[in-house]
């Protein structure tokens, strides 16, 4: 085969249009609410029954812990809506779970009211709200 110049063009501007296209054809992120939404559904909320742990500010937002303790939850859906990614953590717990709390650290963009939804047995959701303080981004 015989490399040309038209060739390398055309090779160049469809691989080019391969890399371009499909990040533009991703659908938008859906918003903390529409989040929150999705998992209430019709259920009815209630403020008990979960704790959230979270300090109150950080310096940076690259590794923030967090504890959310939601006992006899079956899921636990962790939102932070000033984040590009509004879902940070969803866990669901078996029939078999010993403990129904989750450790982890997670980055937050910036200030925000991070939100902490639990899904019980009985089909209610529980919803624990706290701010957060963050100095330095950790998102981008």
């Amino acid at each position: 085969m015989r490399l040309t110049r038209r060739t390398m063009m055309t090779t160049a501007c469809a691989t080019w249009a391969g890399i371009g296209l499909p990040a533009r054809a991703q659908p938008a992120e859906p918003d903390a609410d529409e989040v929150i939404a999705a998992f209430i559904g019709d259920a009815p909320v209630r403020s008990d029954g979960i704790t959230l742990d979270l300090p109150e500010s950080v310096e940076d937002g690259y590794r923030v812990r967090v504890e959310v303790d939601a006992p006899g939850a079956e899921e636990v859906l962790l939102i932070a809506p000033a984040n590009p990614v509004k879902a940070v953590v969803s866990v669901q717990f078996g029939a078999m779970a010993v403990t129904h709390r989750v450790v982890t650290r997670i980055r937050l963009a910036g200030p925000q009211q991070v939100v902490a939804l639990a899904r019980m047995p009985d089909g209610t959701v529980c919803r624990k709200t706290q701010h957060i303080d963050v100095l330095i981004g950790g998102c981008g």
